[in-house]
C-alpha cells in the first residue's frame, strides 16, 4: 500500500483529496496525512479527514519531518510561489512528489528542483492532468504512429471570464511576484496552462515528450485591475517544426473554449475540453474520442501511485523534466512581450461593478481571439488590430537559463 500525504486542502487540494479517495482501493494507496497553514479556515474538512484517520498538520515542513518512514509520497496542491520551496523540501526529506501545475514560474526554479530530485533519488510528477486524458492521448498516439501527417500548426483559443472574487481568493492571484518570488499568474501560466502543455505535447512526434520551444513571440496584456496578464497572444516555434498559437483572455464578453485546432499534412484535429477530439483525415475518414471528464485526474493519480510503488520515475506520464519546456515557453513569452501592456480603459467596460462578480470586458475581444486563432497570428497581426495592440519581436530561447532578461515590471 502506497502511503501518501497532501499539502493544501483548500480549493484544488480538496478536489484532489476526493480523487485520491476514489482511486485508493484500485490504485493501492492510502491518504495518511494532510497539512495546511490555514487548517482553522476549514474546520469541516479537518474534522472529516481526522475522522478518517488522516493525521493533520498546520505546517508542511513539520509534516515532512514527522512522517519520515511512515509515508512514501507527497501531493503539493498549493499556490505557485510555494511550489519550488515545498517540492525541494519534500524531496530532501525523502518523498516522491506530485506537484500542482505550473511547476514554477521560472526555469531556474525548475532546474534547481531537478537538481535536488536527482541528488535525493526521488522523482516528481507535475499535475497537467489533461496529458492523462484518453482524448489527448488518442491524438498523441496518431501523431507518434504517423497516422496523422506531419504536424504543421496548432492553435488554442479560449475566453474564460474571471471576476473580482477570483483575484481576491489568494494573495498571488493576478500578481507578477510576491515578495522575492516570481508568480507570473495569468491565463497562459495558470488557468489555461493545460492547453499550452497540450499543444507542446501534440507538437512532438516522440512518445511521452513535449516539443522543445526555440523562440517565442508574445503579447501580454492587462485590462483588469491586476499587475499580471489577463489576455495573452503567444506564438511558440519548436525544434520539432510545428508552431503553436495561444490566444486567450479572462476579459472576454462570453465564455468559450478552450479549443485546440491542429493542422497536419492534409489532416485536421479539433479538440475541446467539453467534446473531446475529432480527427478528419485527408482521405475522408474520421475518428473521434470523447472527453474524459474527471477520469483524467483519476488516471493521473493512479499513474503517480504506480510509479511510486515501482520506484520507477520513467513510468510518469508528465515528469518534471518535460514540463520545463512549458515554463521555458512562458518565460520566453514574458521576455518577448517585455512588460505587461495595459489595454486602454476607453476600450473596456465593467460588468457588475461594486460586487464580487465585477469583471472587465475588452470591447470586441471575443471575435478578435477567434480570428487570430483561425489566421494563426497574434492580435497585433490582425487586419483590424485593436488600437491597444503592442507588437513584439521573437525572443530566442537558445541557451536560456534564467528569468528575467528583458522583462520588466512597469
Amino acid at each position: 500500500m502506497v502511503r501518501v500525504a497532501i499539502v493544501g486542502i483548500g480549493g484544488y487540494g480538496w478536489g484532489l483529496v476526493q480523487v485520491i479517495r476514489r482511486v485508493a482501493e484500485a490504485a493501492g494507496c492510502r491518504l495518511v496525512a494532510a497539512a495546511d497553514a490555514r487548517l482553522a479556515a476549514f474546520p469541516e474538512r479537518a474534522d472529516e479527514l481526522s475522522a478518517a484517520g488522516v493525521e493533520l498538520f498546520g505546517d508542511a515542513l513539520a509534516m515532512f519531518d514527522a512522517l519520515r518512514g511512515r509515508c512514501d509520497a507527497v501531493y503539493i496542491a498549493t499556490g505557485i510561489p510555494s511550489h519550488a520551496p515545498l517540492a525541494i523540501a519534500a524531496a530532501q526529506a525523502g518523498y516522491h512528489v506530485h506537484l500542482e501545475k505550473p511547476p514554477a514560474a521560472t526555469v531556474q526554479e525548475v532546474d534547481r528542483m531537478l537538481e535536488v530530485f536527482r541528488a535525493a533519488g526521488r522523482f516528481c510528477l507535475v499535475g497537467f492532468q489533461a496529458l492523462h486524458g484518453r482524448d489527448i492521448r488518442f491524438v498523441k498516439e496518431r501523431v507518434v504512429s504517423g497516422r496523422l501527417g506531419r504536424v504543421k500548426t496548432l492553435a488554442c483559443h479560449a475566453g474564460w471570464p474571471r471576476t473580482r472574487a477570483y483575484y481576491e481568493r489568494t494573495e498571488w492571484a493576478g500578481r507578477l511576484r510576491v515578495g522575492e518570488a516570481w508568480v507570473l499568474d495569468g491565463p497562459a501560466m495558470n488557468a489555461l496552462a493545460h492547453q499550452v502543455t497540450n499543444m507542446l505535447f501534440l507538437a512532438s512526434p516522440e512518445p511521452g515528450r513535449l516539443a522543445t520551444p526555440t523562440s517565442v513571440r508574445a503579447e501580454l496584456y492587462a485590462a483588469g485591475p491586476i499587475e499580471s496578464h489577463d489576455t495573452a497572444a503567444i506564438e511558440i516555434c519548436t525544434a520539432e517544426g510545428p508552431t503553436a498559437y495561444f490566444l486567450a483572455s479572462h476579459c472576454t464578453e462570453g465564455s468559450f473554449g478552450p479549443v485546440i485546432e491542429l493542422e497536419a499534412e492534409g489532416d485536421r484535429v479539433a479538440w475541446s475540453m467539453r467534446d473531446g477530439a475529432t480527427i478528419r483525415y485527408a482521405d475522408g475518414s474520421r475518428e473521434t474520442c470523447e472527453a474524459p471528464g474527471d477520469a483524467a485526474r483519476e488516471a493521473m493519480v493512479a499513474n503517480f501511485v504506480e510509479a511510486v510503488r515501482a520506484g520507477d520515475g520513467s513510468r510518469l506520464r508528465c515528469p518534471l523534466a518535460q514540463t520545463r519546456r512549458f515554463v521555458l515557453a512562458l518565460d520566453g513569452a514574458h521576455e518577448s512581450s517585455g512588460r505587461i501592456h495595459r489595454v486602454d480603459r476607453a476600450c473596456c467596460h465593467r460588468l457588475d461593478a461594486g460586487t464580487a462578480e465585477a469583471r472587465t470586458v475588452v470591447d470586441g475581444l471575443d471575435e478578435r481571439i477567434r480570428s487570430a486563432a483561425e489566421r494563426r497570428c497574434l492580435l497585433s497581426d490582425l487586419p483590424d488590430a485593436p488600437s491597444w495592440a503592442a507588437a513584439s519581436q521573437p525572443f530566442d530561447l537558445g541557451g536560456y537559463g534564467a528569468f528575467p532578461q528583458r522583462f520588466r515590471i512597469s
